[in-house]
């Protein structure tokens, strides 16, 4: 029984990349021990029927007194409220967690998942193995919980295999417990159980795919991105400037790094626009590249407006109510964002080496360097203007970075930073400020710099953002209207996107082409090392030259990617070819139920796809599959097989069936429901007509994956 504890705990860690350790550690050491101690006191005394309702009733309490103690009675005592609770979230937690940044906030209910898996599996190994005597039965229990735990812990944090390889190491130990006929025995093979272990954690490592492991994300639809409502941040640039004394926020910090609030990546030929989609998060923000100095910020908005929530370059961490994110850009956003609100920040400032920006490759997306036409289809006739000056302004540079650079500077140098200027940044706008006015706020530099720059082919965008404010005492900035900011990025392969900042200081505009309104100092150090290059021409990188970290050889080993493997290296590949089927026969199919269930298009597509999966369960109790037999047909030979009670649900379904099908009438979200609840009726008398043998060899049959 302890063996069989050990197991489910295993198991339910294994989540340790969905959920914090801190916040798993008292649930699954619950949900692990109590069911053994309960069903050694309920042991020779029920039936297994009798102990079913006991152990559920068991773990309503625990999961009442401590995830829902608000909807308890005396905030332990289960009531329908936290049954209502403890079940919807169980059912719902999956697509939650499918559909997070992980891992999970602390507090996040979705925890419960874990402990009624763990529960559940420390149940049936227990009874198994008080009830039965085959050897390896019981762990069987705790299986379907570490693969769970692997395929949703895919997009987290940390690695699922040193569980796994523990896992594997208990579940012998268990053989070895029950197949033993001494103590000797067991003692003797446990050091032989810690040695297979340890040589499954250094395998794991040089398994296909290890190092890229399929996302199941990928077969679940996520949700619509949620709506960023307002105005366009660089619309408002010029009416922050407008008012350079009004508070936005202050930052608590000891760097001096500028801080973002937007990035705008798409052009309409008037505005520059965001195509985040946000995403909710438990505070991790995903994406991170190259080397980054870690920074951490305290910040409290003032007059701020808009969902937006600025930070300093990408963030790593965010912690604040309501937090979402744009994986993408690392865009943070708040619904509950307003005048009070504090949130804390860990950011990583990007670091570059002067080497990395020489020969650099473009980003290949053709979205990051359109120019589109005019709302009348037309080709706007300024295009051709600003690829004129697009190329005098970089004539003579030697590659992408240094057309860049010369960019920057040429802006710098050929206008002047003007707070008055009027807003704008719309082809005529631009067209204007870069042959006439001369004349412009960091609006019109910015913008100017992004069109020039996909005028030449290089992929950019404009971030708005602030300076860092002006110091007070104990760290703390104020941040002001005069200190917004906005700046342009260029993306290139294997770097990610390096900032350029194009607008020149108010006090020497036009001729400071050195001095640039509110450069930190890396950015000077990007420009000057992109212009110190060799003024001998370089070779333009190719696709082929590029970097791919994926098989670059690591040292001591040698490069070739035909070396051949040794034997633990194929008995590895074996045994993880088995446990991806396992895990592919376990959770393929419910994936699949569910997309149908709750992503078809139509209430007509659910209600079809609640009867192809009351087909496939139909071949479970013997009815072949034949294309020629009408859905009516097929409900009389269920019939036929599993009796009368089967009637009902079978003629209603094939019925709604032939509606959703050819059209006789509308069907509508009730239909769709009502055909699900049919099918999990037939889904039951197959269940019950099918012994356990017979349906676990159709679970792992490969038809089950194709449905």
């Amino acid at each position: 029984m302890v063996v069989v504890a050990l197991l489910a705990a295993t198991a339910g860690l294994a989540f340790d990349g969905v959920f914090p350790l801190s916040a798993l550690l008292p649930v699954v050491a619950l949900a692990a021990v109590a069911p053994c101690m309960l069903t050694l006191l309920l042991s020779g005394r029920l039936p297994l029927w009798g102990t079913i309702p006991v152990h559920v009733l068991a773990w309503l309490t625990a999961v009442s007194a401590t995830l829902y103690q608000a909807e308890a009675w005396l905030g332990a005592v289960p009531s329908p409220a936290s049954a209502r609770a403890a079940l919807i979230g169980v059912r719902d937690a999956t697509g939650w967690l499918l559909t997070t940044i992980l891992p999970a906030a602390p507090g996040s209910r979705a925890i419960v998942l874990v402990g009624f898996l763990v529960w559940a599996a420390t149940t049936a190994g227990a009874e198994l193995a008080l009830r039965s005597r085959a050897v390896l039965l019981p762990a069987l229990a705790a299986l379907p919980v570490l693969a769970v735990a692997v395929v949703l812990g895919v997009a987290g944090v940390g690695s699922a295999v040193p569980y796994a390889a523990v896992f594997a190491g208990v579940a012998l130990l268990l053989a070895l417990v029950r197949a033993g006929r001494s103590a000797w025995t067991c003692v003797a093979g446990v050091p032989l159980l810690a040695c297979l272990v340890l040589a499954a954690v250094v395998a794991a490592p040089v398994l296909p795919m290890a190092d890229r492991p399929y996302d199941v994300r990928r077969l679940v639809e996520q949700p619509p991105p949620r709506p960023i409502s307002g105005v366009s941040a660089l619309d408002q640039v010029s009416a922050w400037l407008q008012h350079p004394q009004r508070e936005l926020f202050t930052v608590s910090t000891t760097s001096d790094a500028n801080l973002r609030l937007a990035v705008l990546d798409t052009f309409d030929g008037v505005t520059w626009e965001s195509n985040a989609g946000f995403v909710p998060t438990g505070g991790r923000v995903p994406g991170d590249q190259g080397s980054r100095d870690t920074v951490r910020q305290r910040l409290t908005l003032q007059k701020l407006p808009g969902p937006w929530l600025p930070a300093a370059d990408r963030p790593l961490l965010a912690e604040g109510a309501g937090i979402v994110v744009d994986p993408a850009t690392g865009m943070l956003a708040s619904a509950r964002a307003g005048e009070g609100m504090t949130y804390e920040v860990t950011s990583g400032v990007r670091r570059y080496v002067s080497g990395e920006l020489r020969n650099v490759t473009p980003l290949d997306d053709p979205a990051l360097v359109s120019l589109p036409d005019g709302p009348d289809g037309r080709t706007p006739p300024q295009r051709a203007g600003f690829a004129e000056i697009a190329r005098r302004a970089t004539a003579g540079a030697r590659g992408p970075a240094q057309q860049a650079a010369r960019l920057a500077t040429y802006l710098r140098e050929h206008a002047k930073n003007d707070v008055t200027a009027p807003p704008g940044h719309g082809y005529r706008a631009i067209e204007f400020f870069l042959t006439e006015s001369r004349r412009g706020t960091t609006e019109q530099f910015a913008a100017s710099f992004a069109l020039l720059a996909r005028s030449l082919g290089l992929p950019s965008r404009i971030v708005v953002g602030f300076r860092p404010g002006e110091a007070a005492e104990g760290g703390v900035r104020q941040v002001r209207g005069g200190d917004v900011l906005a700046w342009a990025e260029v993306g290139f392969e294997g770097i990610g996107w390096v900032p350029f900042y194009p607008t020149p200081s108010r006090t020497r505009s036009g001729g400071g082409g050195d001095v640039a309104e509110g450069t930190p100092k890396q950015a000077k150090e990007i420009e000057q090392a992109i212009n110190s290059d060799s003024s001998e021409p370089r070779p333009t990188p190719t696709t082929a030259g590029r970097p791919t970290p994926a098989r670059t050889a690591k040292p001591g080993k040698p490069a070739d990617s035909g070396a051949t493997a040794g034997p633990l290296v194929w008995v590895a590949v074996a045994a993880g070819a088995v446990l991806v089927y396992a895990l592919a026969v376990a959770v393929v199919p419910p994936l699949r139920r569910m997309r149908r269930r709750r992503r078809g298009a139509t209430p007509a597509a659910r209600v079809a796809g609640a009867w192809r999966e009351t087909v496939l369960r139909l071949r479970g109790a013997g009815i072949p599959r034949s294309g020629t037999l009408a859905a009516r047909e097929v409900a009389v030979l269920a019939e036929s097989a599993l009796g009368t009670a089967a009637r009902e649900p079978l003629t209603a379904l094939a019925e709604l069936a032939n509606r959703a099908r050819f059209g006789d009438a509308p069907v509508d979200q009730a239909d769709a429901e009502r055909a699900w609840r049919h099918f999990a009726e037939a889904d039951r008398l197959v269940r019950q007509r099918a012994g356990l043998p017979v349906r676990l060899a159709r679970r792992l049959s490969p038809r089950s994956l194709v449905g």
